[in-house]
């Protein structure tokens, strides 16, 4: 009880969703908050309140059931739109993503700096959304940077989703935006990879009409390199430049501090680690994209759990928190 309690309270909160999304459907009770540096006096100071009937109280006035109501809606609203323009809408792909990214990523870099919460923008995802969003610009047409495109967005951002617990909680604009960040991209190269033509009618070039078989330096070693790249430019900006102070969360203290984390590599594994689990996510990846890429019915496959998951994510949070609501008022 008293466990759903602190989670509820965090919600309300707006504690960030990368730490919040791991325990919301599991029995990981021996993750405390003070495991990634985060003391009650800290989450006291932050605002957060601290039981569901109080969480329930803040959400009595007017304007703010208005609000919730609308952001609920305008999601929900999305997600039709969403399944519309993969199926059947493609031309709509493009334009949706290249409007909605830099929108939802810069009012996630301003809320999260706000918070010190800052160097989770820093992540791969980031960077993976970023690169796919200007090869979409500035050459969209090229077969080659295509597949590049399809493995980033296949790669480390489709499983980010599974790692961070990503989840449809339509009222939430925290945790749509990091749905967004993981799931966009997945749906918008599926759209262009198997309707090219439509995908392009309204963009201001063609995407490939013909689209090459997969080989070893776009579809492994170029996602490797791009993967290694941003390895080296986070570890030295962010461990040997700027340094973050022991209670900042970074997605590595974040990871060490999942207990499945410290089942595999101990209880205070090194940075290295992180690294290397990185790279054998990709390895693992690249195989499954060489045949999704290749075969549409396997691709749509893997968008197919990747929507249930998130879909089952959201419907938890909604059961275990209202559950534990009704709990509390009995």
């Amino acid at each position: 009880k008293q466990w759903y309690q602190r989670r509820v309270a965090i919600t309300a909160g707006g504690f960030i969703n990368h730490v919040r999304d791991d325990v919301t459907h599991t029995q990981e009770d021996e993750l405390h908050w003070t495991d990634i540096g985060w003391t009650d006096d800290q989450l006291s100071n932050l605002g957060l309140i601290g039981t569901i009937s109080e969480f329930f109280s803040k959400l009595t006035t007017q304007s703010e059931s208005t609000q919730l109501k609308l952001l609920f809606t305008s999601s929900v609203l999305m997600q039709f739109f969403k399944v519309y323009a993969a199926c059947a809408g493609q031309a709509m792909l493009p334009w949706y993503f290249v409007l909605t990214c830099p929108t939802l990523i810069v009012w996630r870099i301003y809320t999260y700096s706000k918070q010190n919460w800052q160097y989770f923008c820093l992540d791969y995802c980031y960077f993976g959304n970023l690169a796919i969003f200007i090869i979409l610009l500035v050459a969209p047409g090229d077969p080659r940077l295509f597949i590049l495109q399809f493995c980033i967005a296949n790669g480390l951002l489709y499983t980010g989703a599974f790692s961070f617990r990503n989840s449809l909680v339509f009222h939430s604009v925290d945790k749509m935006t990091s749905t967004y960040i993981h799931t966009a991209p997945v749906i918008m190269v599926f759209g262009i990879r198997w309707w090219p033509e439509e995908a392009g009618r309204f963009w201001h070039a063609a995407f490939p009409d013909t689209f090459l078989p997969w080989n070893m330096t776009w579809n492994v070693l170029a996602p490797l390199a791009f993967v290694f790249a941003h390895a080296i430019f986070y570890t030295v900006l962010v461990y040997v430049i700027l340094k973050p102070e022991e209670h900042v969360i970074t997605s590595f203290r974040y990871l060490k501090a999942k207990k499945s984390t410290k089942a595999i590599f101990g209880a205070n594994p090194p940075f290295v680690y992180f690294l290397l689990m990185q790279f054998g996510v990709v390895l693992l990846m690249t195989g499954i994209t060489i045949l999704t890429y290749s075969y549409f019915l396997l691709n749509l496959l893997q968008v197919m759990v990747l929507v249930v998951v998130v879909t089952w994510n959201g419907a938890g949070y909604y059961v275990d928190v209202f559950r534990a609501s009704l709990s509390k008022r009995k």
